[in-house]
């Protein structure tokens, strides 16, 4: 099960690739916290900072770790490097590293005037 998720949040990372109340004027602060509440499995805390496709992904992941034998700890990413954002319009880029995968992103949109990340299905 351990296996699963740890398959599971290398899947998270790389499909979508935040303030504590979800609204930030800057993208990357928004990306950091969200990266940090998945890394605490603080799955309330990520779904409020991501948009409706967040929400559907994050509640797939929250699924899979409910079938995780008590006790078992998701596996550590290990320190995230942040590169980069970039800015279009109501769109954003945050570049990020780890130290088992470089070159991955966190997609965000504003929605209502907050930065969301935007998790999508495909890679």
């Amino acid at each position: 099960m351990k296996k699963l998720m740890s398959i599971g949040f290398v899947l998270l990372f790389s499909f979508f690739m935040v303030s504590c109340d979800g609204s930030s004027d800057n993208p990357q602060d928004v990306a950091k916290n969200f990266m940090e509440a998945l890394t605490d499995q603080d799955y309330d805390k990520a779904k409020d900072l991501g948009t409706e496709n967040t929400i559907m992904m994050i509640g797939m992941i929250e699924s899979m770790a409910s079938m995780a034998p008590e006790g078992e700890e998701a596996e550590d990413m290990g320190e995230i490097t942040w590169g980069e954002t970039e800015i279009d319009g109501d769109k954003a880029t945050c570049f990020y590293s780890t130290p088992d995968k470089a070159d991955q992103q966190v997609d965000l949109l504003k929605v209502d005037g907050d930065w969301k990340v935007d998790m999508k299905k495909e890679m």
